[in-house]
């Protein structure tokens, strides 16, 4: 039972968050049940992109330096820190290019963000 009300005041919460970033021209990215939702955004540069954990386990969105050559766009921030349940990790993106991530606790978790 006391799960059940954390999630839904959590989700009450995440609405109130979306509703606020959404009009700030920022995106959120749900991490729940081992994916983030959605795996896939588009953003303008200069928006930031929060990424908010409702599952149950912790998760982290990871970089590797140079992987994205090929596209000429290289993503070296450090996001790298554990994000526990109810934990929210945001990213200003300076740069146009498709960025890729991932979670490094659980490697088939894959993202994408391009920033026009």
């Amino acid at each position: 039972m006391r799960k059940e009300i954390l999630f839904t005041v959590a989700i009450l919460s995440l609405v109130f968050i979306i509703g606020f970033v959404n009009f700030a021209g920022d995106k959120v990215i749900l991490v729940n049940r081992f994916d983030y939702q959605p795996e896939d955004i588009t953003i303008k540069k200069g928006s930031s992109v929060h990424w908010f954990n409702v599952d149950l386990e912790g998760h982290n969105v990871t970089t590797d330096t140079g992987k994205n050559k090929e596209n000429n766009s290289i993503l070296d921030i450090d996001l790298s820190r554990d994000v526990d349940t109810l934990g929210i990790i945001s990213y200003e993106f300076s740069e146009e290019g498709e960025f890729h991530y991932y979670c490094s606790l659980h490697p088939y978790m894959k993202g994408r963000i391009t920033v026009e």
